[in-house]
């Protein structure tokens, strides 16, 4: 891992940082900057990419952000990693939000394997989900749909494999299926158990003598198994449908914004002065 979550705080930090003055701007000039999300997350996009180089640098040499189109959003020469930045709100429909996390599908194919650093972020921007993706191909991608300018949504049923969740995390939904499925199954076979115990006891006391009753109850028996059978079916395909699909559902942590203390510059002359005072203080001590 050459990205970690003390990173990735750091990074939302300034980010948050920029954002709020953002906002502010915007509000001076009677606009709202969180109306149209996508718009606020494309101008802090860049950000992204330039703070995420910022704290690499920290730890390798050479760290590029061109940021051209075409080009890599974030290049560490010193192990030869691409990583690809996004940040997006999601998409809401209906009361809730789906995340497609998508990608340039043209451009993963031709790279054959590429790192992604995707920042999910709630509308207040105090709120957020990042995952880093190691090593993604077309193979964890849809091919695009028509209409959609070569962008590919993810398959998060194989990409989740290569997923480490640096800030949130993220819920099966399938899981909930699975356990009360689970528990289904388990009642269904204590009711069964306990209704051939009592069958079987049943015949045990018939007289041989009573052969209607001995077949009456011998039938009850089979049906009861059947029945049984067919319910514990449904009951594992419905389990294997949950299995072979998952549903993810991902989980924000709050970040409370932290205040960013910038270093100022000294102006060469001030520089300039400041040395000539500590000379002519050495000089008459």
């Amino acid at each position: 891992m050459y990205i970690t979550r003390e990173d990735m705080l750091e990074v939302i930090a300034r980010m948050q940082d920029l954002e709020s003055k953002l906002g502010r701007l915007f509000s001076n000039h009677n606009y709202n900057l969180r109306e149209n999300l996508g718009r606020r997350n494309q101008l802090l996009s860049a950000v992204q990419e330039k703070e995420t180089a910022r704290v690499l640098r920290k730890k390798y040499n050479e760290v590029l952000d061109d940021g051209a189109p075409g080009k890599p959003d974030v290049v560490i020469c010193d192990i030869d990693k691409e990583l690809e930045c996004k940040l997006t709100s999601g998409s809401k429909s209906g009361g809730s939000i789906s995340f497609a996390l998508q990608t340039d599908y043209a451009t993963l194919k031709k790279k054959e394997s590429l790192d992604y650093l995707f920042m999910l972020a709630n509308d207040d921007f105090d709120k957020f989900c990042i995952i880093f993706f190691e090593g993604l191909t077309i193979d964890d991608y849809f091919p695009p749909a028509s209409g959609s300018r070569g962008k590919s949504r993810m398959r998060k049923q194989t990409a989740i494999k290569k997923a480490t969740f640096l800030v949130g995390g993220v819920k099966n939904l399938a899981d909930n299926h699975v356990s009360n499925i689970n528990k289904e199954i388990a009642e269904r076979e204590t009711e069964f158990a306990n209704r051939k115990t009592e069958l079987y006891a049943k015949l045990k006391s018939t007289s041989p003598n009573a052969k209607a009753a001995i077949t009456q109850i011998e039938t009850v028996i089979q049906n009861e198994t059947d029945r049984y059978r067919n319910a514990i079916e449904k009951l594992s395909s419905r389990r294997d449908y949950w299995f072979d699909n998952p549903k993810y559902s991902f989980q924000f942590e709050s970040v409370k914004q932290k205040p960013v203390i910038s270093k100022k510059r000294k102006s060469r002359t001030q520089a300039l002065k400041n040395w000539w005072v500590n000379k002519l203080t050495s000089r008459l001590g």
